[in-house]
């Protein structure tokens, strides 16, 4: 039941992001982002005081739907403000942040757990949320003026997702971060218990690789912030990719050298450092590239792309585990699969549109 409600929090920012977020493209950010948040709160607090499983694993679920609407709009927001090189910087920063949380969570829980239970963590969340509301209330004005809002209705939202499905340039840029993002989501669900498993690390000291590593990440999208006017997204994108791909594949090779071979667990440490810096230039290129394609419709934009890209890294998450964690294997032949399907792809797609051009 525990692991349902991780679940059920995942799946329902990854609704959240399609099925809320193109509200704002009638109703406007602002609305969106302030309902989002007060429900968001609300259902945090109903998260701590679940009188049973079923009932939490619900409210998880419509906990992430009203965090999906805020990730999306978000970005949504960036668009209405900046475009081009500009646009690009935000979404660094953006990055950056994101980014931030797998390095402060751990301690962060750590803490509120020394001094309370798991409802703890659910009540301190509900005072998130009501900071957010906060925050959207007194710094957060409407970023889409009337003038440029699009229809509200079903018909009229679905009228501009099938638009975007249908345009090439905007869709290579989601398939490509797709197929990475399926590839850091295999790190995500299978490192730390591979990891332990394979190379002995103790349960307790597994934070500080993963801490190390999400610091490569932030490194990284702050490096793609500074540089990205000077270097354009695609080009960082392009180099995150390969740093990426190129460690995905070390990781491979590892895997199939084994701990006879290769004992030490620096080497890999090190790949899934790499693997992780390079996914810090990977996402918010591919986020800044698929915005502007996608301006036009800019909450719809960024539904379907952080829609379709987190769900598709969450359904892969559990894969690793189908063949267990006796060795690196698995883990290291779905990374460098996605990784490569992710690069060509790529290739792909600016083939098609030299030809469409």
């Amino acid at each position: 039941m525990a692991q349902l409600t991780l679940t059920a929090f995942l799946v329902g920012l990854a609704l959240g992001q399609l099925l809320i977020r193109p509200v704002s493209d009638a109703s406007g950010r602002r609305a969106v982002l302030l309902w989002g948040s007060f429900a968001f709160a609300g259902l945090s607090a109903l998260c701590a005081v679940a009188p049973s499983g079923p009932l939490l694993v619900i409210a998880r679920l419509l906990e992430g739907l009203a965090a999906g609407g805020g990730v999306a709009t978000g970005r949504a927001v960036v668009s209405d403000h900046f475009s081009g090189s500009e646009a690009a910087q935000r979404f660094g920063t953006l990055a950056a942040v994101s980014f931030l949380a797998p390095v402060l969570a751990p301690p962060a829980g750590s803490l509120i757990l020394s001094v309370g239970s798991w409802r703890t963590v659910f009540a301190a969340l509900a005072v998130v949320g009501v900071a957010m509301v906060a925050a959207v209330l007194v710094r957060m004005p409407e970023s889409l003026p009337p003038a440029r809002r699009q229809g509200g209705s079903l018909a009229a939202t679905g009228a501009r997702v099938v638009d975007l499905l249908r345009d090439r340039a905007y869709m290579r840029h989601v398939v490509v971060q797709a197929l990475a993002t399926m590839g850091f989501f295999t790190y995500i669900g299978g490192s730390s218990f591979a990891m332990q498993t394979v190379y002995g690390i103790g349960q307790s000291h597994y934070p500080l690789v993963f801490t190390i590593n999400a610091i490569a990440m932030v490194a990284t999208s702050v490096a793609f912030r500074l540089l990205v006017a000077r270097a354009g997204a695609a080009r960082l994108r392009l180099v995150g990719l390969c740093v990426a791909a190129a460690a995905a594949a070390g990781l491979l090779v590892v895997a199939l050298l084994g701990t006879a071979r290769v004992p030490w667990l620096a080497v890999p440490w090190a790949l899934l450092s790499c693997l992780t810096a390079g996914m810090g230039l990977v996402l918010p290129g591919s986020t800044a590239l698929a915005q502007e394609a996608g301006r036009r419709s800019g909450g719809t934009a960024a539904a379907l792309s952080g829609g379709l890209v987190f769900l598709s890294g969450a359904l892969v998450t559990p894969l690793t585990g189908v063949r267990g964690y006796a060795t690196l294997l698995p883990m290291a032949l779905l990374m460098s699969g996605f990784f490569a399907a992710s690069a060509l792809a790529l290739v792909a797609g600016d083939r098609g549109l030299v030809r469409a051009g």
